[in-house]
């Protein structure tokens, strides 16, 4: 019996081996060349598409930005222009992607659909910026026009509802200042030293003074610019003071008080 060389023994399953071998060459093959009969988009090509695409986007913000500076209420018109960009962004990603897509240009379909992530982002981030200030300022004009017609309809009169010094207070300070509290918010512009008096009974000399006004307290203050004399004073709430919707007080106010020890 003769026993074959070691080196000429050859394994039953090489044949199989090898044309596996040879499928999985010619699959890689069939690939290679349905890649290279792809048709291909030049960086520059895909730099140009985002360019325009960019530039188309920059435009229709400049239209809609003429609209609005010639338009009275643009904001009336605010949410068609924002669906309208919107919609042609969306387009306008569809038109980048695709031939990004096919070309092969990107070496993962990821990146595109992160590309286009970025890009709706975008969209929805000035769409609800827009929404967001129209929401404001409708609500800020809303406000103005309650307040407006609260005015209007207000027909209330103020009154004097309480003052300081007290009506006919003994020995108050020089240093005092003369104050009036309203029943309602008060019109500041109102206030002067005609509307508001300060005199020295006997000798009906005026008190030279600044009047502040304090709306959270809705009272009126009288700043005498110096010390007052011992003496007796008159304050006066004429009926030229008024509040926020016009309405006069009802009546003149008058009270007296006595500085001195």
């Amino acid at each position: 019996m003769e026993i074959a060389p070691l080196g000429s023994i050859r394994p039953a399953h090489a044949p199989l081996t090898k044309a596996k071998g040879g499928a999985e060459l010619s699959l890689i093959l069939i690939q290679n060349e349905a890649q290279q009969a792809a048709p291909k988009i030049s960086q520059a090509t895909v730099l140009g598409i985002l360019i325009a695409s960019t530039l188309m986007v920059i435009g229709l913000l400049g239209l809609i930005g003429i609209f609005a500076w010639r338009t009275e209420r643009a904001l009336d018109y605010g949410s068609f222009f924002v669906v309208v960009l919107g919609i042609i962004t969306a387009l306008i990603g569809f038109l980048v992607a695709f031939p990004l897509l096919v070309s092969r240009v990107f070496d993962e379909p990821t990146q595109v659909l992160a590309l286009l992530s970025a890009l709706f982002g975008t969209i929805v981030g000035l769409v609800g910026t827009f929404f967001g200030i129209k929401t404001s300022a409708d609500a800020r004009k809303d406000a103005q026009a309650l307040t407006r017609e609260t005015i209007a309809s207000d027909t209330t009169l103020p009154m004097v509802s309480s003052v300081s010094p007290l009506p006919n207070a003994l020995g108050v300070s020089p240093t005092t200042h003369v104050t009036a509290t309203f029943s309602k918010d008060m019109e500041p512009a109102t206030f002067n030293t005609t509307t508001f008096k300060l005199v020295e009974k006997d000798a009906s000399t005026p008190v030279a003074g600044t009047i502040v006004y304090d709306p959270p307290t809705q009272g009126a203050t009288f700043r005498p610019e110096n010390p007052l004399a011992n003496n007796t004073y008159q304050a006066t709430i004429t009926t030229d003071v008024k509040d926020k919707a016009g309405n006069a007080i009802a009546r003149e106010d008058t009270w007296e008080f006595t500085v001195g020890p």
